[in-house]
């Protein structure tokens, strides 16, 4: 119910959408290939790439913003069940009709996915495995069709006319 934990939920839906739509649009505006079948628009698949890479960490910082400490914090499954302990985190962990014990799962998985040995290793691997950054963008550089953009500023300057020549 609170404005910032909306905003951040907004700004995680923006990134997903984001990725949607540049996956959305890469298919919709398919082009034959060299080969002379069809394929995702390039240009728009690799900026959709770049955007999705370079995006992810913040959007992991975002989700474990929301979280909090909780993440990092979070008794172990051992301890929910321990006598003693174990009641007082169910008591205590319970919020509203939301059960302690699935809380506990949320956090857990939430731990496993941002903070983790795993977790680490699939940002990197998302971050590098295809291959380094500055190659994805180099990729955009190469398919992107400049023609337009010159086309426009050519039409409002006579700075463009220099450039092509």
């Amino acid at each position: 119910m609170h404005q910032a934990v909306r905003e951040k939920i907004a700004q995680i839906a923006c990134y997903r959408e984001g990725i949607n739509a540049h996956l959305t649009a890469a298919v919709e505006l398919a082009e034959p290939s060299p080969g002379g079948l069809l394929m995702p628009n390039q240009p728009m698949m690799y900026a959709g790439r770049v955007f999705a890479s370079t995006q992810l960490p913040a959007v992991m910082h975002l989700v474990r913003d929301l979280c909090g400490c909780q993440v990092s914090l979070m008794p172990s499954k051992a301890m929910f069940d321990s006598p003693g302990a174990g009641d007082w985190l169910q008591k205590y962990f319970r919020v509203g009709e939301i059960p302690a014990e699935e809380r506990r799962k949320l956090f857990a998985l939430a731990r496993d996915l941002l903070n983790s040995d795993y977790a680490g290793h699939r940002l990197t691997f998302q971050l590098f495995a295809q291959s380094p950054p500055f190659s994805h963008l180099l990729a955009v550089y190469n398919n992107y069709d400049f023609s337009g953009p010159l086309d426009l500023v050519a039409r409002y300057s006579k700075v463009a006319e220099a450039v092509r020549k």
